[in-house]
């Protein structure tokens, strides 16, 4: 046994040798995920800089995405643009940054198409919620970014991020784990990149299992994330009132900036399952947006209304990407024209 522990020591500690001093080649030569976000040192995260590669949401299914200098998600022949000053700023989640699909067919990227002569900026990022979309657009405005208006699309997953994910301190976004295990962890990265990446990935991977034994997806009843609006053992009034006060700071902001603000909501397919065109979400928007907003894009009526036509399993398959809560083509249309027919009349 003494022996052995011996052996294993000396083995560790060549292991660490040799990622200390090969590991960031080794790195490179071990396939992985392409990675399009980066850290920020104030709203978290947010996409790259001038990048343009495939990507892969779905197994087997790639998707172009391409960015221009201002890290906005835009089309693969306008990757250059370096404007500061926009017509129209859309800023929300994954939703808005419309992952799994080419910016042309989503809806913000159908939109930009459909006003040419205006100037269009997406500022929407993977994860965003109201406190980064407040501290994103205070960072920008204070670099002399200038919009018009701006429209956010507030998210069901919004209120989770906010409570469980992010802590917002001087003006600043945190994730929500010790500073001392986050600057831990980054000395390990930038020491031992080989066996930082290693570790990562095994827990990503038991993360999976442990997700997968629980057996709560996001077409369940009990999944955190998107039930609130109709299962009350999930965030309660100080939850969701810690999202609505961020709101409300970004409302301010662009106010004081004479700015003008909109807001638009849209189902994800648990809401189409067990929720209702009423739903605790359009009543918490539709309140918020009183006397603030200049548009309120409110699609669940749009959804709910062609429950006339299709079973609910139905219009989840024709609207989302099959096996996510994300919209497909189709769905990004039906946002888009909701968009039009509320912004032109």
């Amino acid at each position: 046994m003494k022996k052995f522990s011996k052996i294993l020591f000396i083995s560790f500690f060549l292991v660490l040798i040799t990622d200390f001093f090969l590991g960031a080649y080794l790195l490179k030569l071990t396939p992985k995920k392409i990675e399009y976000t980066v850290s920020h040192k104030i709203f978290d995260h947010n996409l790259k800089k001038s990048f343009k590669s495939n990507l892969e949401w779905s197994p087997g299914k790639t998707y172009q995405f391409c960015t221009d200098k201002n890290s906005f998600r835009t089309f693969c022949n306008n990757t250059n643009s370096d404007l500061k000053n926009f017509d129209i700023a859309f800023i929300g989640d994954s939703f808005t940054e419309g992952v799994g699909l080419n910016y042309r067919d989503t809806f913000v990227g159908r939109i930009a198409n459909d006003f040419k002569k205006l100037k269009i900026a997406n500022l929407g990022v993977v994860s965003y919620s109201p406190s980064i979309y407040y501290t994103k657009l205070k960072y920008l405005l204070e670099n002399n970014y200038k919009f018009e208006r701006v429209i956010i699309y507030f998210d069901i997953s919004d209120i989770y991020d906010d409570n469980k994910k992010y802590n917002f301190e001087n003006n600043k976004i945190f994730r929500k784990k010790s500073k001392i295990l986050s600057s831990f962890q980054k000395s390990l990265k930038s020491a031992f990149p080989f066996l930082a990446y290693s570790t990562k990935a095994l827990k990503n991977k038991i993360s999976y299992k442990q997700k997968s034994v629980k057996k709560c997806g996001y077409l369940d009843y009990c999944h955190e994330k998107s039930s609130w609006t109709f299962n009350n053992e999930f965030f309660g009034g100080d939850e969701i009132n810690k999202s609505l006060d961020f709101m409300e700071m970004t409302y301010n902001l662009l106010d004081k900036n004479n700015i003008k603000m909109s807001v638009g909501i849209y189902p994800w397919p648990a809401q189409i399952m067990f929720d209702n065109r009423q739903s605790k979400i359009v009543n918490l928007m539709s309140n918020f947006c009183e006397n603030k907003c200049e548009f309120f894009f409110n699609n669940f009526p749009d959804f709910f209304d062609e429950l006339n036509l299709y079973d609910k399993e139905s219009l989840i398959s024709k609207y989302y990407i099959k096996g996510d809560v994300h919209f497909n083509s189709s769905g990004n249309e039906k946002i888009y024209r909701n968009f039009i027919r509320i912004f032109e009349n």
